[in-house]
C-alpha cells in the first residue's frame, strides 16, 4: 500500500496520480504499463514515485483497493436497507448495482478486462483472492440473517455456502463477458443477457439452498 508521503500529498495531487495510472493500465495493462509515462504526465519527479509507492505492484493494488471502496460505497444504499429484501432478492440487487457502478465507471472495468484476459498472471490470483475473503465474509453474514428469517435452510454448512457463492458470483461474471472480451466496447455491454444469468444463478441458490423447493420436484 501507499507510503505515507503519499497521503501527505494535497488531495488534488493524489487524484491525478490515481487518474492518471488508472488511464495507464486501462490502455497498456498491467504489464506494459509505464510509471515514466505516469509521472510524466504527473510532472512529478521519478524518484518522487518511489516515495510513494514500493513499485508498480503496490500502485496497482493500491487502485483495486480504491475501485473496491468506492463500489463499496455505490452497493452501501442496498446492503444498509437489506432488511427489505430476502436473501435471493438481495443478491440479485447487488449485482444490479454493481452493474450501473461498472457502466458509470467504464475506466474501472476496463482495468478489470485485463484481469479477465490474464488469468495466469500472479496479479489475478493476488487480486482474487483478496475480493474472495472479503465477499466470504459479506456472504458469511447475509447467510446467518437469511437462516434466522428461515429464508435458507439451517443444516447448510456455512462457511462453504459462503465460498461457493462467492465463486459463484465471480464466475457468473466471467461466463457473460467470455465472448465479449477483447472486442470493441465488449466489456462495457450491459444487455438483458446479463440479468438473464445472473437469475440462472439465483435460481441456482434459491431451490439449492433455500427452504422453497420447486414444484414438482418430488421434496414436498
Amino acid at each position: 500500500m501507499p507510503k505515507e508521503t503519499f497521503f501527505n500529498l494535497p488531495e488534488s495531487k493524489r487524484r491525478l496520480v490515481e487518474k492518471t495510472a488508472i488511464s495507464e493500465f486501462t490502455e497498456y495493462g498491467y504489464d506494459k504499463a509505464s510509471i515514466t509515462r505516469i509521472v510524466n504526465k504527473c510532472k512529478i519527479a521519478k524518484g518522487s514515485f518511489y516515495q510513494y509507492f514500493n513499485d508498480k505492484k503496490d500502485l496497482y493494488l493500491y487502485l483495486f483497493n480504491r475501485i473496491g471502496e468506492k463500489k463499496v460505497k455505490a452497493l452501501a444504499p442496498v446492503i444498509q436497507n437489506r432488511d427489505q429484501y430476502d436473501f435471493f432478492t438481495l443478491i440479485r440487487e447487488l449485482f444490479l448495482e454493481g452493474i450501473k457502478f461498472a457502466a458509470a465507471n467504464p475506466e474501472f472495468t476496463l482495468m478489470g478486462e485485463w484481469l479477465y484476459k490474464n488469468k495466469n498472471h500472479p496479479i489475478y490470483n493476488e487480486l482474487i483472492k483478496q475480493g474472495m475473503e472479503n465477499a466470504q465474509g459479506m456472504y458469511t453474514d447475509f447467510l446467518k440473517s437469511a437462516i434466522s428469517k428461515g429464508e435458507i435452510r439451517d443444516n447448510i454448512d456455512l462457511k462453504f455456502i459462503s465460498h461457493a457463492v462467492s465463486s459463484l458470483s465471480v464466475s457468473t461474471m466471467e461466463y457473460y463477458f467470455q465472448d465479449r472480451i477483447g472486442k470493441k466496447g465488449g466489456i462495457l455491454n450491459f444487455d438483458e443477457g446479463m440479468m438473464d444469468t445472473i437469475d440462472l444463478l439465483i435460481d441456482l441458490l434459491r431451490y439449492g439452498i433455500g427452504t422453497q423447493r420447486k414444484e414438482g420436484n418430488g421434496n414436498d
